[in-house]
């Protein structure tokens, strides 16, 4: 567990605190699962973080307009997510990263 990201460090303090819309709030934990496909995200090329930060966290564009703020085509957008699934997959499934060219 890395303390130099950010969910790191939540984790560390036992999770973070969200207001409610009604009376109070709660405590969403962040757990190891969490941090792993956060440092997984971070250790990617720039390209591919672009693409999974673009293509899965809010402000949640389309997918025409993920690719169009990457200036590639939405097939390309597509095949990013795709190779990227691979790696996660291999990361997850045989503890390394296959070399990709």
């Amino acid at each position: 567990m890395s303390s130099n990201c950010l969910l790191g460090r939540l984790q560390a303090n036992g999770g973070v605190f969200v207001s409610g819309t009604g009376q109070g709030g709660h405590v969403i934990p962040i757990d190891s699962d969490v941090l792993e496909v956060e440092e997984f995200v971070l250790a990617l090329p720039r390209d591919l973080g672009d693409t999974v930060r673009l293509f899965y966290l809010p402000p949640y564009l389309t997918h025409d307009q993920a690719a169009k703020k990457l200036s590639i085509s939405k097939s390309t957008l597509y095949r990013r997510i795709d190779g990227v699934h691979v790696l996660f997959n291999a990361e997850i499934f045989l503890g390394a990263l296959p070399r990709v060219s």
